[in-house]
């Protein structure tokens, strides 16, 4: 692992100490390691863009109905990619 030194506000502090105490972790370097892991499991999309370049050029020996099926994928919605890109053509 790897250690990296954060300055947070003294209410942060203490917030995250009120967890360490309520939710039994081990120290607050757990609890925070934690939360950012959770952070970024619900958040893929932030790191979307590593994987630009290799969606693009698998995207090309797609089906329609497969490319559809990874758009709704990786954007998480209901609107398939002709939708979108339909709603983009009207603005």
């Amino acid at each position: 692992m790897e250690i990296l030194n954060v300055k947070v506000r003294k209410e942060t502090k203490e917030k995250i100490e009120r967890l360490v105490k309520a939710r039994g972790y081990k120290s607050k370097s757990e609890a925070l390691r934690k939360m950012i892991e959770e952070h970024f499991e619900e958040h893929p999309e932030l790191f979307a863009d590593d994987d630009v370049e290799e969606i693009i050029k698998e995207a090309g020996k797609m089906s329609d109905m497969e490319f559809d099926r990874l758009a709704a994928e990786i954007f998480r919605g209901s609107k398939t990619a002709a939708e979108l890109v339909g709603e983009g053509r009207e603005r």
